[in-house]
């Protein structure tokens, strides 16, 4: 008898523990996967010097708050292609967020900035979820020479990020121009369109900054991009991340 009132007692307790405590409430987040423009650092044509990517939106749970782009800015290939390997190596659904954590916390991936908040562009995310999946074309740095393009080559030439829906053919007025972490340095690291002479917007990165991995500078460096679906776990109060989709890689060079 006394054996089946600690037997019930014990059932009990653990009946009481997971109906006090609950279970945590897992926040799955699907991954952008369509890349229509994947540069490389090492191309040698500027008119290709571009990113192009759908978002994943439609079908996401209530929880999605949108579409980040991340970035990192190296002056060595052999580190960019190291680290990037690193995380796409870990990037698959049995590895869960791992890809975004090694990309955020252990190599210093930052969150693109942008130039205006038009379209809320300067919230928590980049992107901030429409419902809808959405054509994402981004230029980091006008190409020099071509200062001057508008129309359907401007997204080619300009430095802008351009958000489109996605059967949407024509090409939006309404451009914001991509700036590195905090939204008060560009990528023109050489002033090449000498828009900010004696500024302190267009510099050049220097050791120490977060957003970049110093190693042998010199008048040529390489920016990564990833971008990854956000979503916002109320429990927890932190964020949830999708897979990572590579977005590839260009060159920032002087007078190009």
């Amino acid at each position: 008898m006394i054996i089946v009132k600690k037997s019930l007692f014990f059932l009990i307790s653990i009946l009481l523990f997971f109906t006090s405590c609950g279970l945590d409430t897992v926040v799955w987040v699907e991954a952008p996967t369509i890349t229509y423009n994947s540069p490389v650092y090492n191309g040698a044509d500027p008119t290709r010097w571009y990113f192009s990517f759908q978002t994943k939106e439609s079908g996401q749970e209530d929880s999605f708050i949108g579409t980040d782009i991340y970035y990192k800015i190296y002056d060595s290939p052999s580190s960019l292609t190291s680290q990037r390997a690193a995380i796409n190596n870990v990037n698959t659904t049995s590895n869960g967020t791992l890809a975004a954590t090694k990309m955020i916390e252990t190599y210093s991936y930052k969150p693109l900035g942008a130039s205006s908040s038009t379209n809320g562009l300067l919230k928590s995310v980049l992107i901030p979820e429409n419902n809808s999946n959405r054509n994402v074309t981004l230029r980091l740095k006008t190409s020099k020479g071509n200062e001057n393009y508008t129309g359907d080559k401007m997204e080619e030439f300009r430095a802008c990020i351009s958000i489109q829906n996605e059967y949407q053919k024509t090409i939006s007025s309404d451009y914001i121009v991509p700036f590195r972490n905090g939204n008060t340095k560009s990528f023109d690291f050489f002033d090449d369109d000498d828009s900010d002479t004696g500024g302190t917007c267009d510099v050049k990165p220097i050791n120490g900054d977060e957003d970049y991995n110093y190693s042998s500078p010199d008048d040529k460096y390489y920016v990564q991009l990833f971008a990854v679906g956000v979503a916002f776990n109320s429990e927890t109060l932190s964020n949830t991340y999708s897979l990572v989709l590579d977005l590839g890689s260009v060159p920032i060079e002087k007078g190009k």
